[in-house]
């Protein structure tokens, strides 16, 4: 067996799309990791890094596209890591996140599950109401080596260098304000994102003009944007721009949220989500655990004669507690606590358990969910890995896995989200 080594040119054929935006090639049975290739591709590329189990690549010639191959609708991709999978076609893209879900419950859940998981989608561009735009002035490496807003020092250093390459004081150089670069956390500077919601694509260019209006020492580290019903709006206060509540109709109901609010981001998709993870269920109590801004406890709320919203986030808590007033649901009642806090002081047994934890997933609650012993879950999951992880857990503490969908929430990247339904054995 040929012993690889960065720098080695090989020619190699990619055999499928990878969770974590790359496709899979084989040489002589190890596996070659190579961003933006397509399934099909015979390429020709340079080995970048070794490990132990498998190598990196870069493409140096595509010499023959595989048939899902097509042009990405960026000129900004392959540069910005926003996006992986422009350059593959819409129904390879999600034929390839079925093939996520299920190689997560195989491989990490260790579960048998040879049948097809369905995965919902719909319009693959222009679907994106949240972003995060970062300023490459104030976004970048500190000097501990861990990423984010950099100290002043290092920001100080950095904008001193700006201003000697400038050599005009700096104060005219245009803000670079995009996404992070593909394998990096430099700024790629972005004219446009297709899979931005018009309203908030078009706001680019105001977005830029008002931090111009700033001293550089004024620039924020990232600024977040959303849209809805009445427009775009963006955090933190920028000269000229709206900074105002959200509006959303989902599934009948009205949600306000702020720019830096997590709501689901997938416009086209959201209310399918929704409707998907309440299904059929009814009863006398349900808790909504890491429930945000109530997305999902307002239509629960019409399912169960009470229901409790637990969230520890506070602005997301006082934003539920808005959205359950607003839309009339007195049977919720919202808690701001942790969900571990929550279900340590809790004596009650509810019908169902709802939640959408972050991507780390629910590994502390779960000794505490076992225990909780509710007849039904709903697990909403951003990652595969960590919820068939979980789903393990909860499977030999006497959980049954009913159902395993997949809606593509993230069109065009890797991500894909899950619902999972549980009955107690």
């Amino acid at each position: 067996m040929t012993v690889l080594s960065p720098g080695q040119i090989l020619e190699v054929t990619a055999e499928r799309l990878g969770f974590g935006g790359f496709s899979i090639a084989r040489h002589e049975g190890i596996a070659v990791f190579v961003p933006f290739a397509a399934p099909g591709d015979h390429l020709r590329i340079e080995i970048t890094e070794v490990e132990k189990k498998f190598v990196r690549a870069r493409i140096l010639a595509v010499l023959q596209p595989g048939p899902g191959r097509i042009e990405p609708r960026c000129r900004h991709f392959g540069e910005c890591g926003g996006c992986q999978f422009q350059h593959v076609d819409y129904a390879t893209q999600v034929a390839a996140k079925a093939d996520f879900v299920r190689d997560a419950l195989q491989r990490t859940g260790g579960f048998e599950w040879p049948e097809p998981v369905v995965v919902h989608h719909a319009e693959p561009w222009g679907y994106r109401v949240r972003t995060q735009l970062k300023l490459q002035a104030t976004s970048g490496t500190r000097s501990d080596g861990s990423h984010g807003r950099m100290h002043k020092k290092a920001r100080k250093a950095m904008l001193a260098a700006e201003t000697k390459a400038a050599g005009d004081g700096g104060e005219s150089e245009r803000p670079k304000l995009g996404f992070h670069h593909a394998f990096s956390h430099t700024v790629v500077d972005i004219e446009q994102c297709p899979v931005l919601a018009p309203d908030l694509e078009q706001g680019l260019p105001a977005v830029r003009d008002a931090i111009e209006q700033l001293q550089k020492r004024e620039w924020p580290y990232q600024i977040d944007g959303a849209c809805g019903k009445g427009g775009a709006s963006w955090a933190p206060d920028l000269p000229g721009m709206r900074k105002d509540l959200i509006e959303h109709d989902v599934g009948g109901f009205h949600y306000l949220i702020e720019p830096e609010s997590f709501f689901q981001g997938n416009r086209h998709l959201v209310g399918e989500l929704v409707a998907g993870a309440i299904g059929q269920e009814r009863g006398e109590l349900a808790f909504d655990l890491y429930a945000g801004v109530g997305l999902f406890s307002l239509p629960l709320s019409k399912r169960f004669t009470r229901v409790i919203s637990v969230e520890d986030e506070r602005r997301a808590a006082t934003l539920g507690r808005v959205n359950v007033k607003t839309n009339g649901c007195d049977n919720v009642a919202y808690l701001r606590a942790t969900t571990e806090q929550f279900l340590r002081d809790n004596k009650e047994r509810p019908d169902l358990v709802l939640m959408d934890p972050p991507r780390l997933g629910a590994k502390p609650a779960i000794p505490m969910l076992l225990k909780l012993d509710a007849p039904r879950l709903v697990y909403v999951s951003c990652d595969p890995q960590t919820l068939a992880r979980d789903l393990r857990q909860l499977h030999d503490g006497g959980y049954d896995i009913e159902q395993v969908e997949g809606y593509d929430m993230f069109p065009q990247t890797f991500h894909v989200e899950v619902v999972a339904r549980l009955r107690r054995r």
